[in-house]
């Protein structure tokens, strides 16, 4: 039995320090992105190691896993607070899931009045609901991406240019200009794919080259596949001049609830008051995420 645990807490040490130094490295090779998306778990194992250190009296050991762990807890110190919440205007963002037929998001809408939606994984299942949606969001644009399906905004207030000008094809964005009260604003849906091993990497070039393209002030939502903390969401941060709204909310459920992962993010300028809460399913197999914004 001591065997076993010497054996479990030597694993959970090696496995830390990979999953946390390793997700450190996302500029130089994607693979560090991937490993960022596991940091909080890597931090639990690096807890359970200290744990087993101090029991078997490795003091070294022990206090290397402290540091360890306090060196990764203060890396996540901008998404540790959610912000006060805002009163302004509405946005929810949704991975729709592609074989969902969208009529939970279509009574959650109903129910609750977003002024904007942001969606991903828009297919023929879901595209007659938004349809249907029209008496409430005339403003609709969606945009053909992967397999999977497309990227959508829906809106209450009018978009302005021609409709679909901002769909880039295959890219897994599409931006529209809207007309808020108060002035106007870029609202963007994002659809990345992961990391390493597949081709977020090459997605990534053509999405900041159109974000640096938008006008301001710009709003993103979209599912990332990745987290707050990874190189490619400072990327976008920098490419949109925009903050991922702080908060850790959990939107994609592994493993039959085992493994929870924040990698739904929306995104506001950073001298605009906002915050952000998780919301529901919606039938999808991540959860959506509503944030709300203080008009400046």
């Amino acid at each position: 039995m001591i065997k076993y645990a010497k054996t479990l807490t030597i694993l959970a040490f090696s496995g830390g320090i990979l999953g946390l130094i390793g997700g450190f490295f996302g500029a130089y090779h994607p693979v560090g992105d991937s490993l960022a998306v596991f940091r909080l778990y890597a931090l639990a194992a690096l807890f359970f190691a200290m744990f087993g250190f101090a029991v078997w009296r490795q003091s070294l050991l022990t206090y290397f896993s402290l540091g360890l762990l306090c060196f990764g807890i203060y890396s996540l110190r901008a998404q540790l607070v959610n912000p006060t919440p805002v009163a302004g205007f509405t946005l929810l963002q949704h991975n729709n899931l592609f074989k969902n037929d969208t009529r939970d998001l279509v009574d959650y809408a109903r129910a609750t009045a977003p002024d904007i939606i942001t969606l991903q994984e828009i297919t023929t299942n879901s595209i007659p609901q938004l349809a249907a949606m029209r008496e409430d969001y005339p403003y609709q644009v969606i945009c053909p991406f992967a397999a999977v399906g497309g990227v959508a905004i829906l809106s209450k207030f009018r978009i302005i240019g021609e409709q679909g000008e901002g769909c880039i094809e295959g890219l897994g964005m599409v931006s529209a200009r809207v007309e808020v009260p108060g002035g106007e604003i870029t609202v963007v849906s994002l659809h990345l794919h992961w990391p390493w091993p597949y081709q977020q990497p090459t997605q990534i070039p053509d999405i900041l080259s159109a974000l640096e393209s938008l006008k301001g002030p710009v709003f993103i939502g979209g599912d990332f596949n990745t987290v707050a903390w990874s190189h490619v969401a400072a990327q976008i941060e920098t490419a949109s001049n925009t903050k991922v709204i702080g908060g850790i909310r959990f939107t994609k459920t592994l493993f039959s609830g085992i493994m929870q992962l924040p990698i739904d993010q929306v995104l506001a300028p950073a001298n605009w008051p906002a915050s952000a809460s998780r919301g529901p399913h919606l039938g999808s197999d991540h959860n959506s995420v509503i944030a709300q914004f203080a008009l400046n």
